[in-house]
């Protein structure tokens, strides 16, 4: 039992690398791979692709607020969609959460939020891709397009 109580405790203590949301960019090197496309610099952005998923990781000091993922398979020049399962399976093991609840309203678009309302995420429908994101980075969003639309 004791050893048992150690395993449990040194787990709790390793770094989690089993979610893209939040992790830095060599963790999720790690996870999907070589990036197919570096705009780090630029726009903040590196672009995976690993298997049948393609992954748009954006970057906010030095951790990952947004990520988009969708399928490579294309379905009339559009991605594939990626069905209820496989988004629930992707909120899991891609947003860091355990815990994502459907919240249901008047929307073609699934949205979830997660467990600690710190993140939520959105499945376009029309577009098959699932888009998740801290709720920091959609704030600082909207007051960067309101800035732009200002002309400040």
């Amino acid at each position: 039992m004791r050893v048992l109580l150690v395993i449990l405790a040194l787990v709790g203590t390793l770094p989690r690398l089993n979610a893209a949301l939040g992790e830095t960019t060599a963790q999720s090197i790690t996870r999907y791979g070589k990036p197919e496309r570096d705009a780090l610099q630029q726009s903040g952005l590196l672009f995976f692709r690993k298997g049948d998923l393609c992954a748009i990781a954006h970057f906010q000091q030095g951790k990952c607020d947004v990520l988009s993922l969708f399928s490579t398979e294309n379905d009339m020049g559009l991605p594939k969609d990626l069905g209820e399962e496989r988004i629930k399976s992707l909120l899991k093991s891609e947003g860091g959460h355990s815990g994502w609840t459907h919240l249901p309203g008047f929307t073609i678009n699934g949205v979830w939020d997660s467990a600690d309302g710190k993140s939520f995420a959105i499945y376009d429908t029309m577009r098959h891709k699932l888009v998740i994101m801290t709720r920091e980075a959609y704030h600082r969003e909207k007051m960067e397009k309101k800035k732009a639309l200002s002309g400040r």
